[in-house]
Formats: structure tokens, sequence, C-alpha cells
């Protein structure tokens, strides 16, 4: 067996002591330090993400309530309501009757059970009051109907009136479509008949 001197032993003790810290050095602390710099870059997305998914959360839970309101309130408007009719009786009460060109009825379907009727007004020759007042009558209506879409142009004969294309829109529970949706001596079929 080989002797060592005291300054030997210092030495070879102090060596192991450095293999040892480095071994540590090595094996745990730099792998923690480069973890906790990868999570101070990582927290940061991960928090924008949650936010992103609560937003999200938020959004389908309005969503979903809304879903839930206006099946309730298609289902409970009945079977008594129909566009059509309602639509020619706003524009008998705004007297746009000279105004109105043609009126387009149309149901699509909204999946198995639900149904959308869409009613399309062109109206010609009109101000901009009256056609204001005209939609303020549809969306205020104690009627399950809406706006779905609205184009307005200057009149090609007067440059102080406007004309329109307006649909108005009602959901509701599906059923067979029988026939047309205009009655007997209504506007749409008048205005169809002409053309």
């Amino acid at each position: 067996m080989i002797r060592l001197t005291r300054r030997e032993k210092v030495l070879a003790a102090a060596l192991a002591v450095v293999a040892v810290a480095w071994s540590f050095f090595a094996l745990v602390v730099k792998p923690a330090r480069g973890r906790i710099e990868t999570l101070r870059r990582v927290i940061p997305q991960k928090q924008e993400e949650l936010r992103k998914l609560r937003a999200a959360a938020e959004e389908y839970i309005y969503l979903r309530d809304s879903l839930r309101d206006l099946r309730a309130k298609v289902a409970s408007q009945g079977e008594t309501f129909e566009l059509l009719p309602f639509v020619e009786s706003l524009i008998r009460q705004c007297a746009l009757e000279k105004n109105a060109g043609t009126i387009k009825p149309q149901i699509l379907p909204l999946g198995p059970e639900y149904s959308q009727t869409i009613v399309q007004i062109d109206i010609e020759g009109l101000t901009l009051d009256r056609l204001v007042e005209f939609l303020r009558k549809v969306e205020s209506a104690d009627a399950p109907a809406g706006i779905r879409s609205l184009n307005i142009k200057k009149s090609r004969t007067n440059k102080d009136l406007l004309d329109s294309v307006i649909e108005i829109q009602n959901a509701r529970l599906a059923r067979p479509i029988t026939g047309g949706l205009a009655r007997p001596g209504g506007l749409a079929q008048s205005r169809l008949a002409r053309k």
C-alpha cells in the first residue's frame, strides 16, 4: 500500500471535494438553472394561453346561454306568427306600399329542429327618415323577427332618395314546407304576379 504524506492527503481530499462539487453542479445545479430559465420563458406564454382560454370559456357560456334563450323564444312563439304577414303589416303602417318593389319570402333549414324564414324587400325611392322609421318598427316590434341584412344605395332616379334591399329573418321550429308563404291577396303575391 502506498503511504501518502499529510500534504498529499490534504491535496487528495481537496481534489475529491472539487470533484464532488463539480459533479453536483453538473448533475443538479446546471439542469435546475436551465429548467428555471425555461420556466421563466414558458410561464408568461402559458399565462397568456390561460387568459385566452378563460375568455373563450366566457364567450362559450354567453353563446350557450344566448342559444338557450333563443331556443326558448323560438319554442314559445307558437305556430301563429308568420313573418310575411308581419312584414306586410309594417309596410302598410309605414305607408310604403308604393315604395316596396318586390317581396321575396324564403325558408332555409337550420338543422333538423329549426328553420329560418327570410323575407327580402326591395324598397325604392325612400328618404332616410322613412327608412329608419321602418327599420325601428321591425326591430322594436314585439315579434320574434329582426334585420338580417341591409343594403342601401342612392336612387338612380332621384339622388336625394335611397333604394334599399332589406332582409328580415325569423327562426322557428322546423315544420314541413307546404307551398308558398304568401297569403292570397297579400302584398308579396301581388308584387310577384306583376313580374
